[in-house]
């Protein structure tokens, strides 16, 4: 039975002719060329994903995200599907927009060595191991800098619990993230100002706890505020750092009751 890696070896090549010609594979095309049949995509699929484990491995944007594309030629909607949006689109375009060289598919050659014997399914979690996955995204992005993982990776959830990797990482509720953002309105609910756009047309703000969770704060909306990157950034090392934490918990304590007197008159309304 053939393996994933050896399907991936096999592919590597294929793959990097097509990017090399600047053309766009579907998995069925790929499937065929390698001489499965076409219904063979999901798999093929799976086989891509492992190649791009290599090529995150290998620190090159993602080969096979952006050259083999579905049936009507779009990036596998699964695909990253669990990050934010502003990530995801950000991990596609640099690998859209990266010229693929004779040197960086000898990298990903090299990866997927190391990676032998390990499913796609194994090989992402394996990166885990070796770089938090939080950095690993934006560094596949192209803004992996340590300030800048921070920022996405202050996220929620109603009763932390942690993960090991080399400490402890507070596992975050992301419904806890939507509700602050929703709340936020797309302003940065320390200063005032407006997000930058994202190109799905949503406002960019980054979810802060005021009191950490590694020191007891609470995961709840009147922990968490949504802010620019900027505030978010001299919160965490600024001089006034301590003065901006006394600010915003006044501004989250006034923020939640703007909130819960808005539903209060919603559910008056519905009665």
């Amino acid at each position: 039975m053939t393996t994933q890696y050896e399907e991936a070896k096999r592919l590597l090549p294929i793959v990097a002719a097509a990017a090399k010609s600047r053309q766009r594979l579907t998995y069925q095309i790929a499937a065929q060329k390698l001489g499965r049949p076409k219904n063979n995509a999901r798999t093929v699929a799976q086989v891509c994903d492992l190649l791009d484990a290599a090529a995150a491995l290998a620190e090159v944007p993602l080969l096979a995200l952006t050259t083999v594309l579905t049936a009507d030629l779009r990036v596998n909607p699964d695909a990253w599907a669990d990050v934010e949006p502003e990530i995801r689109n950000a991990i596609i375009m640099r690998s859209q927009n990266h010229t693929f060289t004779t040197a960086d598919i000898k990298a990903i050659g090299d990866a997927l060595e190391r990676l032998k014997g390990i499913s796609n399914r194994k090989a992402w979690p394996y990166l885990a191991t070796l770089m938090p996955a939080g950095k690993r995204r934006l560094q596949l992005a192209g803004v992996g800098t340590a300030a800048y993982t921070d920022a996405i990776d202050d996220l929620g959830t109603d009763a932390p619990a942690y993960t090991a990797f080399t400490g402890k990482r507070y596992a975050r509720d992301p419904r806890v993230r939507s509700a602050v953002k929703q709340r936020a309105g797309g302003r940065c609910e320390y200063c005032g100002k407006l997000g930058f756009q994202c190109a799905d047309g949503s406002r960019y703000l980054e979810c802060h706890h005021i009191l950490a969770l590694a020191n007891q704060g609470a995961d709840l909306m009147t922990n968490v505020i949504a802010i620019c990157p900027h505030d978010h950034r001299e919160v965490h090392y600024g001089k006034r750092r301590k003065q901006i934490e006394t600010a915003m918990i006044v501004k989250v304590k006034a923020a939640e009751a703007r909130r819960l007197t808005g539903r209060a008159g919603e559910d008056a309304g519905r009665s």
